[in-house]
């Protein structure tokens, strides 16, 4: 079944996995997100993609909660990490502002 498949591709290399997902808030902090009821952001935070991933993932015996746990942690101190670095570092000149932008 699926874990099989999963463990099988487990050592042939990176692998795509394609969430389907929603934005929950708006575009910006100028974005009151009046666009949308309560209802239909709800049902899709029931439906999000990393939580129903986890619990499969576990529900498989692909991985076990503390392992799911500690990988979440993980992720989270990176996350915590990057941002601490971006926070410290200093703001970009304005002349640097269109390098890389190709558009």
């Amino acid at each position: 079944g699926w874990r099989r498949s999963w463990s099988d591709r487990a050592n042939q290399g990176p692998t795509l996995v394609e969430n389907v997902t929603y934005r929950w808030r708006g575009h910006s902090k100028s974005d009151a997100n009046r666009y949308r009821t309560r209802e239909e952001i709800e049902a899709w935070k029931r439906k999000c993609p990393i939580k129903r991933f986890r619990a499969r993932l576990i529900e498989e015996g692909v991985l076990t909660e503390e392992e799911a746990d500690r990988l979440e942690q993980e992720a989270r101190q990176a996350i915590d990490a990057a941002v601490a670095f971006a926070e410290a570092s200093p703001e970009p000149s304005l002349d640097t502002l269109e390098e890389g932008v190709y558009a």
